[in-house]
């Protein structure tokens, strides 16, 4: 730690000849330093000046709304986070350090963990996050329009988004069931610059293009949801998920909807990532291929990307490079120019997959004010009322399933979906 400057009295104090002292030490006796040493009662801790995370770290404006609060997870030394919430008003300072809890939900998911217990393990975490809850109470009571920013700097792949505000006073107010809430990260994108996540009211309109494989049972739904906005679709019986991929490589301005439902996997690198079959490794869509040969339509079309996949919103760090810097496939469409994209923290359920799309798309035509933020939060809500006071597990089922999607973007970004005909 650098040297204080010393005061007028303390250069003023004179060593007595033959006394050797080290440079930065006292003088042996001075009054000044007794009376300064007792003024301060023993065992005083003396607070410490707040650290707040590097601006040119945020990837966010600095002068973000009165209504946009920002909430940060940190890693910090010995295997610790901490968090920090910034806002133009009223900040959260830096939490005390915690042991990282073991909260992935994706490792949950795929250990097979009860989802009642996953449920009641954020229920804990929600509760020993006392500073946190206080916080968003304050901002949700004075900011009836209160939007969330969740930067999530660490590997903990918790789904902050399940946070309960009152854990035992108010069971079921979950942050992300209440507030709009978006997600937002460091991206390098193919300009070499950092997109900067900005907040205005936008509006994503133009045609949708989906691709839909068929192994995953059941697509009536999704088709005849998708046909009512005229959506060019790719079937994988009747179509290779290359033929999807030209699609996408195609310099097209008028696309404001890409979405893909489809298995997902999470390898041992980021370049193993894929999308697409589990049967026919063939029809699967690398990150490795898709930045080989990238998506000029998302470039150009700068749209919504959902990835409606197992694992799609994970990330991870390259162990080749072994760079801090997290990759996925999340990262790869933002890079890109996507103005959004939505993706899962684990293992999907089929039948909640299929339901969830079909919901957000209805919900995008029928209300279509709404900002994806909001209708996100309005489907969240939907679970979480449906969960009842004595859930049964195809509830809880539902209601985890649910909380698995995360939306990174603009919280006032409006998908503009039009039907059939429109």
């Amino acid at each position: 730690m650098p040297d204080k400057p010393k005061s007028a009295t303390q250069k003023a104090a004179s060593v007595p000849k033959g006394v050797r002292q080290s440079k930065n030490s006292l003088p042996e006796s001075s009054n000044r330093v007794e009376r300064t040493k007792q003024s301060i009662p023993e065992g005083t801790e003396i607070p410490k000046e707040e650290i707040k995370p590097p601006p040119n770290e945020l990837y966010i404006t600095k002068t973000p709304p009165r209504n946009v609060a920002i909430l940060h997870i940190y890693e910090s030394e010995n295997d610790c986070y901490s968090v920090w919430g910034g806002h133009v008003e009223n900040g959260l300072p830096t939490t005390k350090p915690e042991k990282k809890p073991p909260l992935s939900l994706g490792k949950q998911v795929e250990g097979k963990l009860d989802f009642k217990l996953i449920k009641d393990r954020m229920k804990s975490l929600s509760k020993v996050n006392i500073e946190l809850r206080i916080w968003l109470k304050e901002l949700k009571s004075k900011f009836n329009d209160l939007r969330l920013v969740i930067a999530d700097h660490t590997d903990l792949e918790i789904p902050w988004e399940m946070l309960e505000l009152s854990p035992e006073k108010l069971p079921h107010q979950y942050v992300g069931a209440l507030i709009p809430t978006v997600r937002w990260r460091k991206v390098i994108s193919i300009n070499d610059d950092y997109p900067i996540l900005e907040f205005k009211a936008d509006e994503c309109c133009g045609k949708a293009v989906a691709y839909l494989l068929e192994e995953l049972g059941k697509l009536q739904l999704e088709i005849a949801t998708l046909e009512k906005l005229q959506a060019k679709i790719y079937l994988s019986s009747q179509h290779s998920i290359k033929e999807f991929h030209t699609h996408l490589r195609r310099n097209d301005t008028d696309y404001s909807f890409v979405y893909m439902s489809c298995h997902g996997f999470f390898k041992n690198s980021p370049e193993e990532m894929a999308l697409g079959s589990n049967s026919n490794t063939e029809e699967q869509l690398t990150l490795q291929v898709l930045g080989d040969k990238p998506p000029n339509l998302i470039q150009k079309s700068q749209g919504i990307v959902f990835l409606n996949a197992c694992h799609s919103a994970r990330d991870q760090v390259d162990p080749a490079t072994r760079s801090s810097y997290r990759r996925g496939f999340i990262e790869f469409f933002l890079g890109q120019g996507a103005r959004g994209v939505i993706g899962t923290l684990a293992a999907v359920d089929n039948t909640v997959a299929t339901k969830f799309a079909c919901e957000l798309i209805e919900e995008s035509l029928n209300s279509p004010n709404l900002s994806v933020a909001e209708v996100l939060k309005k489907l969240r809500f939907k679970a979480v009322e449906n969960l009842g006071d004595e859930p049964t597990p195809e509830q809880l089922k539902f209601f985890i399933n649910t909380f698995m999607y995360v939306y990174y973007g603009n919280p006032m970004t409006v998908l503009r979906l039009a039907r059939q005909g429109e």
